[in-house]
Parts: structure tokens; C-alpha cells; sequence
């Protein structure tokens, strides 16, 4: 039961954050578009500045020469590591002692 009081929980909050981030932004487009209409089409019209022009008095681009980066040192190993020893691993494993028994009491049956 506290399962599904849970999960329907979740539900209505999840439902509640898109109703409201939905609504904020319905909200703000509505309020943004009546104030550009309230403002007029002369306002909607934006000169921006004019293109520049090749002109003949113009100065040729700045060339700018960068240093180039030193080369990373070069490490020659000239004697290697040893290798490793290998690693060995024991697995022991507990038995019981009657499998062996069981063998030679049970016969074909």
C-alpha cells in the first residue's frame, strides 16, 4: 500500500513541475509578444550598422609568427625492468570425506 501512495505521489508532483514550467513559459511568451505589439511596427525595423567597404586607404592584415612548440624529450630505456614473478593461486575447497565412501558402499544401485 505505501508503494502506491508513493508512486501516485510522484505523479501529481512530476504533473505539478510541468504545469508550472509549462505556465511560466506560456506566461512569458504571452507577456513578451504583447509588449512587441504594444511597442508598434516602428520599432520592429532595426538598422544595424552599415557593411564595411574595401577601401583603397585600408591597412593589409597584421601577419603574426608564433613560436612553434619545443619537441617532447625522447627517453631511450636501455635496460628493460625484470619481469615479474608469476603469480600462483591455491584454491582449497573444504569436502565433506564421504564422497569417497559413498563410492564404495553403493555398488550398481
Amino acid at each position: 500500500m505505501h508503494a502506491s501512495i508513493h508512486r501516485t505521489g510522484l505523479v501529481i508532483a512530476a504533473l505539478a513541475v510541468v504545469t508550472f514550467v509549462g505556465g511560466a513559459l506560456i506566461a512569458d511568451g504571452y507577456l513578451g509578444a504583447r509588449n512587441q505589439a504594444s511597442a508598434g511596427p516602428a520599432s520592429a525595423m532595426v538598422q544595424g550598422p552599415p557593411l564595411p567597404t574595401a577601401a583603397a586607404d585600408s591597412a593589409p592584415p597584421q601577419v603574426v609568427y608564433v613560436r612553434p612548440a619545443p619537441s617532447p624529450k625522447v627517453i631511450h630505456v636501455t635496460q628493460p625492468a625484470p619481469p615479474a614473478p608469476p603469480r600462483v593461486v591455491h584454491v582449497t575447497v573444504p569436502g565433506t570425506g564421504s564422497e569417497n565412501e559413498s563410492e564404495s558402499e553403493g555398488g550398481d544401485g
